[in-house]
């Protein structure tokens, strides 16, 4: 009789510790799953977070900003255009308006061309006819413009300003990015910083060199 108890308790006991058993498994393994869904959607949000349009060359993707204003400037067919450039890691972004998709095409052309560019990406919208001719019969704006300092031949000017600029970013012994270049009516002024006299002395020099330059009034300080 007591071994037939003996035998019912051990069998009874075998049947209830797996359950124990897996019920602790089951506990266990339940904790690693919401411990690895946290990385795992951190990292995913930091990639989302990492400010995308903040680049990492800053020098070069300058560089690249200003030969491509050059480029679109110095083009017959895109020289009209309000077309604005950004570059963030080689990546160039157009934006601004276009008379024609033929000249926002040619823009992102002229764009690739460009060394150092690793692609495009074309965000110009075509300005309406409409709007065009608006703004073709506003002469009064541009009188007004230069009453107040301003000049009166944008475009020309702003050809000038982008020659200069992208003179600075080929010449190895002035920085590009430190000195600023405005024009107003053919005299360009040169602001900034210089890390000596000979680098000032040199962006005027350059400046005074581009073509339909009348002046260049330097006031780049010396640090």
């Amino acid at each position: 009789m007591k071994t037939k108890f003996a035998i019912a308790t051990l069998v009874l006991g075998s049947c209830l510790l797996p359950a124990g058993v897996i019920a602790a498994d089951t506990t266990k393994s339940a904790a690693p799953p919401s411990t690895n869904e946290t990385p795992g959607a951190t990292i995913k949000d930091n990639g989302r977070a990492d400010p995308a349009r903040r680049s990492a060359h800053p020098i070069d993707d300058s560089v690249i900003t200003t030969k491509v204003k050059a480029k679109l400037v110095g083009d017959k067919q895109t020289r009209t255009d309000n077309v604005e450039i950004e570059t963030v890691d080689g990546v160039v972004n157009l934006t601004g308006t276009a008379a024609s998709k033929a000249k926002a095409s040619r823009a992102v052309t002229l764009a690739r061309q460009v060394k150092g560019v690793k692609s495009v990406k074309n965000n110009i919208q075509v300005a309406a006819k409409d709007t065009a001719a608006a703004s073709a019969d506003k002469p009064a704006k541009s009188d007004k413009s230069a009453k107040s300092g301003g000049s009166d031949q944008p475009i020309k000017d702003t050809t000038i300003t982008t020659k200069v600029k992208a003179k600075f970013a080929e010449d190895k012994t002035v920085s590009a990015t430190k000195i600023r270049v405005k024009t107003t009516n053919g005299v360009v002024e040169l602001t900034g910083d210089a890390k000596s006299a000979e680098e000032s002395s040199k962006a005027a020099e350059i400046a005074r060199g581009v073509d339909g330059v009348k002046s260049v009034s330097n006031h780049i300080k010396v640090m």
